[in-house]
């Protein structure tokens, strides 16, 4: 979606714009970010996220999805696999709990899935 040289973000669904709008963000603190939409866990393209996170040492994982057996746990799996252990790695997506109901934007805020939290948090 967009290459970058200081961080890698991945996405997954809906949270692909969502990740544009950081790598916009961290843009303004002079972070150039890679976006890559993954599409799909299964099969996971796994050679395009790995040349990426060589070359940029930090990633960040965004999903609509709890983080547990999701795109957070795939992304653990190939930094392990690879023996990767230079490698930052964040991930942002819902804890395996269960959530409180309300509107969307609200729930995303509140669990730090907004772009706001996730530029302060990475």
């Amino acid at each position: 979606m967009q290459e970058g040289e200081d961080i890698t973000i991945l996405a997954l669904g809906k949270m692909v714009g969502r990740a544009i709008e950081v790598a916009k963000e961290l843009e303004k603190k002079q972070i150039k970010a890679e976006v890559i939409n993954v599409r799909f866990l299964k099969p996971l393209d796994e050679a395009t996220i790995l040349k990426s996170i060589q070359k940029t040492k930090k990633v960040i994982t965004i999903e609509d999805n709890i983080l547990t057996g999701g795109l957070a746990s795939h992304v653990e799996h190939i930094l392990i696999k690879n023996g990767l252990k230079d490698v930052q790695c964040k991930s942002f997506g819902w804890k395996d709990s269960f959530i409180e109901h309300g509107k969307v934007e609200e729930l995303e805020k509140l669990y730090g899935l907004d772009v706001e939290s996730i530029v302060k948090n990475f």
